[in-house]
């Protein structure tokens, strides 16, 4: 699907950089007490949805557990539960979200159990111990545009709002990072690939012996291994850029998805680097490999025109603090 990056001239929130066609972003200003549902088309953004909320009675960035705070950044909401599964605090439904996520693990932030639901009691703004809460009604509304595992839910304290060029810019550049990043991986040296990654930062490559080995066998005579990317957003938060994309690997006319991946880049001295990586989901086939891209191109190599199937989202236990 083409990604949307947004035309010049039109003001925009700043944390929404590029947005793949007909996915929606969930975006909650703490401010205002209010959760709005962006989506995109045809270079433009749109509110499709919006409710009043009620998030943490405490002020200011989730930091520890108890601190009754809403955290701040980008997550992603990992299960889907039905009333007759909650307690009545939650309401008709419930979203647990990946909170503390990478990036808040690196900042040393604790807690969890922070989840978007509903509630059986009058919605009052700042009235919870760090969930997002939502009337009932609306809680149900919302999850027509939520896909477990993909849809992002960026929390700010008030959404800034900002013209289009830059953030274009953004989304170009980043983009030919990526684009270089996979063509590193394809063809390039060890020192071609860690290259795109911060010097603080550097991937665990104990892998990259065997993935040359693959590459060697899979492009007689010619080169025929590739990696590609599709469905890729692109958010922002907090000198942070948070990329999602679908990850594949293809050979001759074998394609296999391995699985969401997801990046964090950070712009260090005007160049963009990779300060950490993980899978947001895994085919079913590879989630159980130390390596799935290596996994993946075992089997691919292997394969007579098979198709891969995709990954159901991965199920996360409830939890109770906060």
């Amino acid at each position: 699907m083409a990604p949307i990056a947004f035309c010049a001239g039109q003001p925009f929130p700043s944390t929404i950089i590029q947005l793949p066609e007909n996915e929606p972003v969930i975006l909650v200003e703490k401010k205002s007490q209010t959760l709005f549902v962006y989506g995109g088309k045809t270079n433009a953004l749109f509110v499709l949805f919006q409710a009043p909320c009620s998030t943490g009675e405490a002020y200011g960035d989730k930091l520890k557990a108890g601190d009754k705070r809403t955290p701040e950044g980008i997550y992603f909401l990992k299960n889907e539960y039905e009333d007759k599964y909650l307690s009545p605090i939650y309401g008709k439904k419930a979203f647990p979200t990946d909170y503390p996520n990478f990036l808040d693990k690196r900042a040393g932030k604790s807690g969890s159990a922070i989840w978007i639901h509903g509630t059986n009691k009058p919605l009052k703004p700042r009235d919870s111990n760090g969930c997002i809460a939502l009337e009932n009604s609306d809680i149900l509304k919302l999850s027509g545009y939520v896909s477990l595992d993909k849809t992002p839910v960026i929390i700010v304290q008030e959404i800034k709002r900002v013209e289009s060029p830059a953030r274009i810019k953004q989304a170009q550049d980043i983009g030919r990072i990526l684009t270089q990043w996979t063509a590193a991986t394809e063809n390039g040296s060890h020192h071609d690939y860690v290259s795109f990654y911060s010097p603080e930062d550097l991937p665990d490559i104990h892998w990259w012996d065997q993935w040359l080995s693959i590459r060697k066998q899979a492009n007689k005579p010619v080169p025929h291994l590739r990696v590609k990317m599709d469905t890729t957003g692109i958010y922002y938060h907090n000198r942070v850029f948070v990329v999602v994309f679908d990850y594949f690997l293809t050979h001759k006319n074998n394609t296999l998805w391995i699985g969401e991946k997801k990046l964090f880049l950070e712009n260090q001295n005007d160049q963009y680097k990779i300060i950490g990586e993980m899978f947001q989901t895994v085919s079913k086939k590879f989630e159980s490999a130390k390596t799935p891209l290596i996994a993946a191109a075992r089997t691919l190599i292997r394969l007579r025109g098979k198709k891969e199937p995709m990954a159901e989202a991965h199920v996360f236990p409830l939890e109770t603090s906060r």
